[in-house]
């Protein structure tokens, strides 16, 4: 085995998973037992409790589906237990994914001769946070030490970056798997790599063109047989099963033909009447039944590229990622769709890992273990640090002289493995220390040998001697893909880290308690949701978390208006971190609790769907009686998403717990989408609120503000106009929220701010929580009024302000939020 190091990159996909490791020279994709680069993600548990992986696990779908589980991808970070009942058991997702890594690991082990410890996993661009917590348990669970999470699209695009001969443009990265879309848009220059941002849909896959097809084959052999066979009912699962399997082999076999034969494994039963199905189908209906899909995919992209002001014809390429992108229709129609060349010679199959791979070594996670990598030169110590990857041909090495046997070195220098170059020899300094710089041969694994001399000339050995340094693309800081906050009490969100943040991100804000906690009380907790979406109302976003501070824990009772410090953080990956202080109690929790996916219960699903289809028909109503025609259009395109989840309700009452996932994931979204109707016909008083929005911060941060908030405030206006003239309410509202909080910080400088919060706060205090403590701080803050002490003011205004009650029906909305 080479010395150099070795970095591992796995695909954990819905259909399909891969691995690959990059030497710094090349990539290479892992081949599995069976001679394939490609492990179908299915685990078979059979009754001796014996776990099958893979191909082999495929072949029982049809054989012994109940103790056969595959597609969990999209279940990762829900509560869902699947069943295996020849052995008795049931393994939640993550327990899943971890049995396809442990898999994937091996076959690491057997090509070259260790098993990974260090690696980099793929997610999509979408992933909500309970979901990559999931992945990681999943990596941990494997036998990995450690694992960084990267974003399907950019792993994508470093692969197919490192190769392209022209390193710069504008790219769009395609990324269809077998359950999930992501859209990024990319830009490289200089050998840099920059993710401008992405869009996606977690419920948009190639298992959804699946369904299309089976969805037309059930209608015919309905029609033809007349047979009442249906996704809603349970017993007809297993007939459903073999039709999709089939309908998952006539797409792949019409993406090389023009014509196929749906034909279903064995005889089915359907009521008790045994039918033959066996199906002519050619490209064109399968174009016709999966264009809609593949328009949905396109609006996104559009969408993505609006946000950043960029024209579709201007794209320098399309990156394709995913099976089903080896659909000719889709490829042409994408193309044609988004006015953009697509770029050829990549696998798309396996690109994700391939990217993931270089990824790794960009992060220095050498797979190796300990053992392998632990040095077996004697000499001289070095501390070193330089980039393992660098875009740039000349970096540096910077380096401290430690310990060790042996004379201590005077002199370094850098000699290049290929013998035609070497550094300059460098004094080492009175504290050891030394800077080298270097000269990287483009696009290639650089090895250095140290040379080292005492003062006499003499060589010293040194640890280690020798160093590899990856010359090629590099990458920013990933952007976070969705707004991440803490739903307040008054179903407001506390912004912590808005979309489009570079990862790794962390903040901390102080919050107060709205109500009383008293120790030892059963069932007594303070809960601080974590809440991610764009939307100032939290109960329009999703819950992705909660952190509690329960009563039995706390060492004395907590009252209301009492100090919470919450800090978040987020890694490379996205991965949540909370922390949360409570100064009174001198204690910390960190625990994040039902970091889940909410659960999909049909009944419940579909009662807001008829709320929701209430709503429409109300809204359908004013638009015609007030002739705006864009609320049809966007009514229109509610409707069909509706009869969509209709259709995922079908399928969740016959089994299928993903369509449940989806159909939940779809309402909440529409329901975000009327909101933003309701929002378009409220247009003149969000226009009314921008003026007044304006005009006050304005105002406030040219008399008040520094000459950077004031910089930031012009950004923001721009951004403001260009959302109001393109009568987009979502965004309008996101860029009033941050010319708010500029007006605010600026605002708050002035003296007299705090004089008229407190006589605000004042107005209130009849309603306080402890009315006796709000009557004396309403008399301390008269007295600070006297004798014109604005800092008392402010510290009796933020009491009072504790003090005050938030509503009952609103805090069951913001998710039983329990801080302001």
């Amino acid at each position: 085995m080479s010395d150099k190091p070795l970095y591992v990159g796995f695909d954990l996909g819905t259909t399909n998973s891969a691995a690959a490791v990059f030497d710094g020279d090349q990539t290479r994709v892992v081949r599995n037992s069976q001679g394939s680069n490609l492990t179908p993600s299915v685990v078979r548990i059979d009754a001796r409790e014996r776990v099958t992986v893979g191909a082999k696990a495929r072949r029982f779908i049809e054989r012994d589906p109940a103790n056969t589980h595959n597609e969990f991808k999209r279940l990762m970070g829900t509560g869902k237990a699947l069943e295996f009942p020849g052995p008795k058991l049931t393994r939640r997702p993550a327990e899943l994914a971890a049995m396809i890594l442990a898999s994937l690991r091996k076959d690491v082990e057997d090509q070259f001769g260790f098993a990974p410890i260090r690696a980099v996993i793929s997610v999509p661009a979408l992933f909500e946070l309970p979901q990559s917590a999931a992945t990681s348990e999943a990596a941990q669970l494997a036998g990995f030490e450690r694992v960084e999470l990267l974003q399907e699209p950019i792993a994508s695009a470093l692969a197919a970056g490192w190769s392209a001969e022209d390193d710069g443009g504008a790219w769009l990265v395609y990324d269809l798997g077998g359950g999930t879309f992501d859209a990024s848009l990319l830009e490289t220059a200089d050998g840099f790599l920059r993710v401008v941002g992405h869009d996606g849909d977690n419920f948009l896959g190639g298992r959804d063109f699946d369904w299309a097809i089976v969805d037309w084959a059930i209608a015919k052999v309905n029609a033809r047989d007349g047979v009442q066979l249906s996704r809603a009912n349970p017993a007809h699962a297993g007939a459903i099963r073999a039709i999709k399997q089939a309908a998952e082999e006539v797409k792949i076999e019409l993406s090389r033909s023009a014509e196929a034969v749906l034909v279903p494994a064995g005889e089915l039963e359907v009521d008790g009447q045994a039918i033959e199905i066996e199906l002519e189908i050619d490209r064109g209906t399968v174009e016709t039944l999966c264009g809609g899909l593949v328009e949905r995919s396109v609006e996104v992209c559009r969408r993505l590229l609006s946000q950043h002001r960029v024209e579709p014809g201007s794209l320098d390429r399309i990156v394709f990622v995913g099976g089903p992108t080896m659909m000719p229709f889709l490829r042409d129609r994408v193309g044609s769709m988004l006015g953009a060349a697509i770029a050829e010679g990549h696998d798309p199959m396996t690109l994700v890992a391939q990217g993931a791979a270089i990824y790794a070594a960009t992060a220095n996670l050498d797979a190796r273990p300990a053992e392998l990598t632990a040095s077996k030169h004697r000499g001289r110590r070095l501390w070193l640090q330089f980039p393992a990857v660098s875009s740039d041909l000349s970096p540096h090495v910077v380096g401290r002289v430690v310990d060790g046997p042996g004379p201590k070195p005077v002199n370094l220098e850098l000699h290049r493995g290929d013998g035609l170059w070497h550094s300059q020899s460098t004094a080492v300094d009175h504290e050891g220390g030394f800077v080298l710089g270097v000269d990287l041969l483009p696009r290639k694994s650089n090895v250095f040998k140290l040379v080292a001399s005492d003062a006499d000339g003499n060589p010293v050995p040194v640890d280690p001697p020798t160093i590899t340094i990856v010359q090629g693309v590099t990458i920013s800081d990933p952007p976070l893909s969705r707004t991440i906050g803490v739903a307040l009490a008054n179903d407001a969100v506390r912004v912590y880290f808005e979309r489009g943040t570079p990862l790794p991100a962390k903040r901390t804000f102080t919050h107060n308690t709205v109500e009383s906690v008293a120790k030892g009380t059963e069932d007594s907790v303070l809960k601080i949701p974590v809440v991610q979406g764009e939307y100032d109302r939290a109960h329009l976003c999703r819950l992705v978390g909660t952190l509690e501070i329960p009563s039995t824990e706390i060492t004395a009772s907590l009252p209301a208006g009492a100090e919470v410090e919450l800090t978040l953080e987020l890694d490379r990956g996205g991965r949540l971190s909370a922390r949360a202080l409570v100064p009174s109690l001198d204690q910390v929790f960190q625990e994040v609790a039902h970091l889940l996916v909410p659960a999909a219960d049909p009944e419940v699903l579909q009662a807001i769907a008829e709320t929701m289809r209430a709503r429409l028909v109300t809204l359908r109503g004013d638009a015609f009686r007030n002739g705006t025609p864009q609320m049809l259009g966007a009514l229109d395109r509610v409707e069909q998403r509706l009869a969509e989840v209709e259709g995922d309700l079908e399928a969740t009452r016959g089994g299928n717990e993903d369509a449940g996932q989806r159909a939940r994931r779809s309402l909440l979204e529409l329901d975000a989408e009327l909101e933003q109707v309701e929002q378009v016909k409220r247009w003149p008083e969000l226009e009314e609120r921008k003026v007044r929005t304006m005009t006050w911060a304005s105002a406030c941060i040219s008399q008040y503000g520094t000459p950077r908030e004031q910089k930031l405030f012009e950004e923001v206006s721009d951004a403001i106009d260009r959302a109001a003239g393109e009568q987009d309410p979502r965004e309008l509202q996101r860029q009033l929220r941050l010319a708010n909080q500029l007006g605010e910080t600026a605002w708050y400088r002035d003296p007299s701010t705090w004089e008229y919060l407190f006589e605000d706060a004042a107005s209130k205090a009849d309603s306080a929580t402890d009315l006796p403590l709000a009557q004396s701080l309403v008399r301390e803050g008269r007295q600070a009024l006297a004798r014109d002490d604005n800092q008392a003011l402010r510290r009796v205004t933020e009491r009072l302000w504790r003090l005050l009650p938030a509503d009952v029906s609103t805090r069951r909305q913001s998710f039983d939020s329990g801080v302001r």
